[in-house]
């Protein structure tokens, strides 16, 4: 009996909640698209990249919920960091 072990690592993940994601990318595109923003993970050999956002990820929501192009400019006046993880 031969045994094959086949590993494929499929590049991005979500670590939300899918049914949130993909509710609001229906009916609220700029929320979802935060949320996905706020949630993905790339995965490239045998590290995990993310975004921090350096702020507070309640204002960019309500934000995204009331006017978008403000969180789009709060995300950017505060910054975010590229995360890698092994």
């Amino acid at each position: 009996m031969r045994v094959v072990n086949t590993r494929h690592v499929y590049p991005l993940n979500y670590a939300g909640n899918l049914f949130w994601l993909i509710f609001f990318a229906i009916f609220w595109p700029p929320l979802g698209a935060f949320l996905f923003i706020k949630n993905a993970r790339f995965v490239k050999n045998d590290s995990t990249f993310y975004l921090r956002y350096r702020g507070s990820w309640c204002w960019v929501i309500f934000w995204a919920i009331l006017f978008f192009p403000i969180a789009v400019i709060l995300i950017a006046l505060c910054g975010v960091d590229v995360i890698e993880e092994k």
